[in-house]
C-alpha cells in the first residue's frame, strides 16, 4: 500500500507515521466534522461547496479553526500536490482538539487532519438497494444536517445491506418517508420530474446531490426536493444514488426495474462535468 503524505495538526507526515493524539476529541467523543472532496485529473471538484457545508457544520458545533476558507483550500490543494494520485478523494477532518479538563468547557485550538485515497472501483450497474427502517439503527438526525464523525448507525446499516447482498441501504423514517442512504443521497424520476428527499428531513445536503439537481435543470427536468413516501417507490420509473466518490449510479430494489433513460443522460452529463469524460 503506498505510503502517502497526510496532514496532522500543522505537519505533513507519511501515513505510516501519522498519529492521532489520544485526547483528541474526535477520537474520544466523535466530536468533529469531515468533508470528502473529490479531485479528478488533479483538480478539486467544487471545493467551495464543501467548504460552505463545512462552515455551516462548524457553526452548529461552535468550532472555530484558525484557518479561513482560503487556507483550507490551499491545504486541500497541497494534499493533491504532495501525492501522486491523478484522481481520488481527500478527507478533511476538524475536531474539537486536544481536550484538557471538562470537554464541555474546552475552548482550545481545533484539530485539523487531512488524508487521501484513490477512488474505489465502481460496481456493476445498476446497484441494488434495500430499504431499512431508520428506527432500527442509531442514526443521528441533525437539523440542519451536519457531516458529523458519528457514523455508527450508518455503518451498521451498510453491514446489513451487505448481508442482503445490496450495495447501499436506504432509510425510511418513522412516518414512512424516504430520507437518504447510509452514505449517499437517493433520487427518483417519474414523468420527467426528478425527486429527492427534502433537507427538512435532516438529510445531508450532498455536494454531488446539488450538482445533479443543477444538471437536471439543464435537461429541462422539473426538480423537487420533497417528501417521498416509501409506499410510492414502486410507482417511480427511474432511480439512482449519488455521492462524491461514486458520482451517479442507477439503482434498483427487489421486484422493481427500469430502463434508466434519463438517468443515463444525467450520468453522462455529470461525468463530463467532473472531467471523467470529454464533452
Amino acid at each position: 500500500m503506498p505510503d502517502r503524505m497526510v496532514y496532522v495538526n500543522g505537519k505533513w507526515v507519511r501515513q505510516s507515521a501519522a498519529r492521532v493524539p489520544f485526547n483528541d476529541a474526535g477520537f474520544v467523543y466523535g466530536d468533529g466534522l469531515f468533508e470528502t472532496v473529490r479531485f479528478q485529473n488533479r483538480l478539486l471538484f467544487r471545493p467551495e461547496k464543501h467548504l460552505e457545508r463545512l462552515r455551516a457544520g462548524l457553526s452548529v458545533l461552535q468550532l472555530s479553526p484558525r484557518q479561513n476558507d482560503e487556507a483550507l483550500l490551499k491545504l486541500l490543494e497541497a494534499g493533491v500536490q504532495k501525492n501522486d494520485l491523478q484522481s481520488g478523494l481527500l478527507r478533511l477532518m476538524i475536531t474539537r482538539g486536544l481536550v484538557q479538563g471538562p470537554p464541555w468547557l474546552y475552548e482550545g485550538e481545533p484539530g485539523v487532519y487531512l488524508n487521501i485515497r484513490p477512488l474505489s472501483p465502481l460496481p456493476p450497474t445498476p446497484v441494488k438497494v434495500v430499504f431499512l427502517r431508520e428506527k432500527d439503527y442509531p442514526v443521528i438526525r441533525f437539523n440542519p444536517a451536519i457531516k458529523s464523525m458519528n457514523y455508527v448507525g450508518n455503518l451498521l446499516a451498510k453491514k446489513e445491506a451487505g448481508r442482503q447482498q445490496a450495495y447501499e441501504p436506504v432509510f425510511v423514517n418513522r412516518r414512512g418517508i424516504i430520507t437518504e442512504c447510509a452514505i449517499r443521497n437517493i433520487f427518483f424520476i417519474k414523468d420527467r420530474v426528478l425527486m429527492t428527499p427534502s433537507l427538512e428531513l435532516g438529510v445531508l445536503p450532498g455536494v454531488m446531490r446539488d450538482t445533479v439537481m443543477g444538471l437536471a435543470r439543464q435537461l429541462a427536468l422539473t426538480v423537487l426536493e420533497t417528501f417521498v413516501p416509501f409506499a410510492e417507490v414502486d410507482s417511480m420509473t427511474e432511480a439512482f444514488i449519488t455521492s462524491t466518490g461514486i458520482g451517479l449510479q442507477p439503482c434498483y430494489w427487489e421486484g422493481w426495474s427500469s430502463e434508466y433513460t434519463v438517468t443515463f443522460e444525467l450520468q453522462k452529463l455529470l461525468r463530463q462535468t467532473i472531467g471523467e469524460l470529454k464533452s
